[in-house]
């Protein structure tokens, strides 16, 4: 995995030294759509693997985040970059990587995701009537394996889930759930 982190972080860093070179001739559009093209999803590739992983890993690909913004604002790097990120309306890296996982579990319970994908979530059934039986979007984990422990969907997902408050896990489709979803998590950060 940090292999393959490390190749994603080099890449990002090449194309944002492109773009930094080219930055005094580009407008903000013309700069955050190049980032957006270029470098976004290079941060966001497997992203969700990171779920477990050390702070440090996580902290490198904010590193890129961070360097990006400052590249489309043109503010100092020596300035505090939460406003720069709030006013481009991007999520942390940490915060991202929930975002997307919680994604992919909305996508598996409403049956819009790969089979193989849905077989790791599991809802909870109650043996016997209870007030969360009512509920029917709180998630278990599957028995636990000791080599991928934290890290696998099946254990990072039900947590996060079953964290986020009910109106949000009742949203229908995948677009009104990521519209929602986004907002609650830049108000607990930026707010």
């Amino acid at each position: 995995m940090a292999d393959q982190l490390s190749s994603d972080v080099s890449s990002c860093n090449f194309h944002l030294r492109n773009i930094g070179k080219v930055r005094k001739f580009l407008t903000t559009d013309a700069c955050k759509s190049a980032v957006q093209s270029l470098v976004v999803p290079r941060m966001d590739y497997c992203c969700s693997l990171l779920s477990g992983a050390p702070g440090y890993q996580v902290g490198r690909l904010q590193i890129v985040q961070d360097n990006a913004a400052l590249i489309i604002s043109r503010v100092n790097s020596r300035d505090h970059i939460s406003p720069v990120l709030a006013a481009l309306h991007w999520l942390p890296c940490d915060i991202r990587i929930k975002f997307r996982i919680l994604t992919y579990v909305h996508k598996c319970l409403h049956e819009s995701s790969p089979i193989y994908r849905q077989e790791f979530i599991s809802i909870y059934q109650p043996r016997h009537t209870l007030r969360s039986s009512s509920d029917e979007s709180i998630l278990t984990a599957q028995p636990p394996n000791k080599r991928v422990c934290g890290q696998a969907f099946c254990h990072a997902a039900p947590p996060l889930w079953n964290k986020l408050p009910s109106f949000l896990r009742g949203s229908s489709s995948v677009a009104s759930f990521k519209s929602s979803v986004k907002p609650f998590y830049f108000k607990q950060i930026y707010v």
